[in-house]
C-alpha cells in the first residue's frame, strides 16, 4: 500500500479515537438504559444488511438511519456508540471474503469520524445561530454525514489504487445519493413526527427501510447483471467483425 494512503489512514484513525476518547471520558451509567440498549440491538441488525457498490470493495447499510435518528434522540457518546458499532458488524458480518484488521480499523475509524461530525456540526451550527429545530439538524446531519462518508472512503481508495478521486467521489455519490436521501427522509420523519421522545413512533423506520434496502440491492443488481449483458454483447459483436474481416 502506498505510502500516501497508509499515512492518510492513521489520521483518519488518529481522529476517531480522539473522538472515542471524549465518548469514554463523558460516559455515564445512565447511557446504557434499555431503551438505548434496544435501539442499539436494532441499528446493528441494520448493519448487517449492507450492500455492496459496484466498482467499490465497501459496502453501505441502513445503519446510517439509526446514526441520524440518534443525533436527534441520544448523546454525543451513545450516537457514536452506534456508528463504531454498526461499522464492525458490516465489516465482519458475511463477507465475501475475510477482510484485513486495516480494512476493519479504517471502516469503523470512518464511520467514526462521519457520527461524531454529523453530531457536532448539527448540534453546534444550530446552536451558534440560536435554532432549535429538529427537521434543521437532521437536514444538517444527513449532509454531513454523506459528504463525508462518501468522501473519506473515496480518498483511500485513489491513494491505495491510484485511481482519480473526482471519478470516484462521483461514482460512489451517484450510487449512494439515492439510497442515502429515502433513509434520511425516513430517519427526518420518524423524529419528527415522534417529537425526539416517543421511541415507539421511530421504530417504525425498521420496516420501511427493510423495504428501501430490499428494492435497492434488487436495483443494484439488475444494474450489473445489464452491464455484464451489454460487455457479452459488444464482445460477441467485435469477435463476429474479427471473424468476417477474417
Amino acid at each position: 500500500m502506498p505510502s500516501q494512503a497508509r499515512a492518510y489512514m492513521a489520521i483518519v484513525a488518529a481522529s476517531a479515537m480522539a473522538i472515542l476518547t471524549v465518548v469514554a471520558a463523558r460516559w455515564t451509567p445512565e447511557n446504557l438504559g434499555r431503551v438505548f440498549l434496544l435501539f442499539f440491538a436494532l441499528a446493528m441488525v441494520a448493519s448487517a444488511m449492507k450492500i455492496r457498490l459496484p466498482g467499490f470493495k465497501t459496502t453501505i447499510s441502513i445503519n446510517f438511519v439509526f446514526i441520524l435518528i440518534g443525533i436527534a434522540l441520544f448523546s454525543f457518546g451513545e450516537t457514536v456508540l452506534i456508528g463504531f458499532g454498526g461499522a464492525l458488524v458490516q465489516s465482519l458480518w458475511k463477507t465475501q471474503t475475510r477482510p484485513k484488521p486495516v480494512q476493519v480499523l479504517f471502516n469503523a475509524a470512518c464511520l467514526t469520524v462521519c457520527t461524531g461530525a454529523a453530531f457536532w456540526a448539527s448540534h453546534g451550527a444550530l446552536a451558534m445561530l440560536g435554532l432549535n429545530s429538529l427537521a434543521a439538524m437532521m437536514v444538517l446531519g444527513a449532509c454531513v454525514y454523506v459528504v463525508m462518508n462518501t468522501g473519506l472512503v473515496s480518498l483511500v481508495i485513489s491513494l491505495a489504487e491510484g485511481r482519480s478521486l473526482r471519478d470516484l467521489w462521483s461514482s460512489c455519490y451517484e450510487w449512494t445519493f439515492p439510497y442515502f436521501l429515502v433513509g434520511a427522509a425516513v430517519a427526518g420523519l420518524a423524529s419528527v413526527a415522534s417529537h425526539g421522545t416517543n421511541l415507539g413512533v421511530t421504530l417504525l423506520v425498521v420496516p420501511a427501510m427493510y423495504f428501501v434496502y430490499v428494492y435497492y440491492r434488487m436495483h443494484i443488481v439488475r444494474v450489473v447483471l445489464e452491464n455484464i449483458s451489454n460487455v457479452s454483447r459488444e464482445d460477441e459483436t467485435a469477435r463476429a467483425g474479427a471473424a468476417q474481416s477474417g
